[in-house]
């Protein structure tokens, strides 16, 4: 390193898993990643910290493992969180551009985006994104960046994304507890998408969705801007825990069987193949048909994806999602997933690794570390943001003007 790079630290707090990434963003060359951390979650449920001293351990936990791998002492975090209680609103908003030559400022800017959060959130409630999808001049839109343009009317249509007050307090708390301070709070989905979409895939039309271990978090992009967010309270240990039932078999027991020979692509499992599922407590083991278990499986994704479904017509309406979409997170490597929710959803499915990032080894180019890296991506923007203003030049990831510009004003 020399005197101009820069430690960045993602932190992806999940319920059944915390994963840190630390990465150095050099001056000449952009963000490598140098080391990561993981432990299980503790003092968690479907993102929301139940136990502060259990969820703080875990934190430690991870981010011991990742600096004892580097070397590297963090102090400053971006974190990643998702849970039911977070909640989105598109709005609409509206200002006259003053002056004799009518051009427009930034300030000019900031007000018409003050006008369009102009709607009441409850006192609660907070705002931690407001993203900008599109800008009008004089009624023209298509417009990402209106400054230095000329009109007399400036609109804008823009995305917030609301969350619980305490319940996010609650979170931060549990990152200083475990003896490191947080610079800003995304919400998952926005981070996994930084990691793993492509530019055309922002701009024609697609969905994120990262299927999580107690939350499914969705995300549609179109035309270069987030237009919808969502998250559900369900994930992978969902489907752990419906076999766990249909087993009667621990909650461990039934993870490892998920992984182990788990699809949700029943019509490939023989009717002969068994598989052994332990008892609880001193019961003993039995032998199980393995359709069956995948039978349990298939349900649950079923279920699931038809939620998200319901989720994405809302999003769009009549519009298409030209690029289909991307599934991401834990969730996504049970086995036939992919092609169920092709099916089911009725447009193209690809599984959205980590991309474009130096240091990315055959172990992080996984679905799992999407969401960290994305933070990461996201802490060298704010960085940035810092040292040289809102210059939408380097390294810094392409929403990142969109999310840190304009949260918490």
């Amino acid at each position: 390193m020399n005197k101009k790079d820069r430690i960045v630290c993602g932190l992806d707090i999940g319920t059944t898993k915390i994963c840190m990434m630390i990465a150095c963003e050099h001056s000449d060359s952009g963000l490598e990643l140098i080391s990561t951390g993981y432990s299980n979650s503790s003092g968690l449920k479907k993102g929301v910290v139940v136990d502060l001293e259990e969820a703080a351990a875990s934190i430690r936990k991870a981010a011991d493992e990742a600096e004892t791998k580097s070397g590297v002492s963090v102090d400053w975090v971006t974190i990643g969180t998702a849970g039911d209680h977070f909640q989105s609103f598109n709005s609409h908003g509206a200002i006259t551009i003053e002056g004799n030559h009518q051009e427009v400022t930034e300030d000019a800017m900031k007000q018409v985006i003050k006008a369009a959060q102009s709607i009441p959130i409850p006192p609660d409630r907070e705002a931690i994104h407001v993203l900008p999808q599109e800008f009008f001049l004089d009624y023209h839109g298509g417009i990402q960046n209106p400054v230095g343009l000329y009109g007399s009317r400036l609109d804008v249509n823009i995305h917030v994304v609301t969350c619980q007050s305490t319940l996010n307090q609650n979170l931060i708390n549990a990152v200083n507890r475990a003896q490191m301070r947080v610079n800003k709070v995304i919400l998952q989905q926005l981070a996994s998408a930084e990691a793993v979409l492509t530019k055309d895939e922002r701009e024609l039309g697609t969905a994120l969705i990262d299927i999580g271990g107690g939350t499914t978090d969705i995300a549609v992009f179109l035309r270069n801007a987030v237009y919808f967010t969502s998250v559900l309270p369900v994930g992978g240990s969902h489907f752990s825990r419906d076999l766990a039932i249909g087993l009667q078999t621990p909650m461990e027991e039934a993870e490892r069987i998920k992984k182990d020979s788990g699809t949700v692509l029943t019509e490939r499992v023989q009717e002969d193949e068994m598989i052994e599922a332990p008892g609880m407590g001193t019961r003993a083991r039995r032998s199980v048909p393995r359709k069956y278990v995948c039978e349990i499986l298939r349900a649950r994704a079923v279920e699931t994806l038809e939620l998200i479904k319901d989720q994405i017509s809302k999003a769009v309406e009549n519009e298409r999602l030209i690029a289909g979409v991307v599934i991401t997170g834990g969730g996504s490597m049970l086995d036939g997933m992919l092609e169920l929710a092709e099916e089911t959803l009725g447009m193209p499915v690809r599984q959205g690794l980590p991309i474009g990032v130096r240091g990315l080894t055959n172990e992080l180019s996984h679905p799992v570390y999407a969401t960290a890296i994305g933070l990461a991506l996201f802490g060298a923007g704010e960085a940035g943001h810092r040292k040289q203003g809102r210059s939408k030049t380097g390294s810094s990831p392409w929403l990142f003007n969109r999310i840190l510009s304009w949260a918490g004003n």
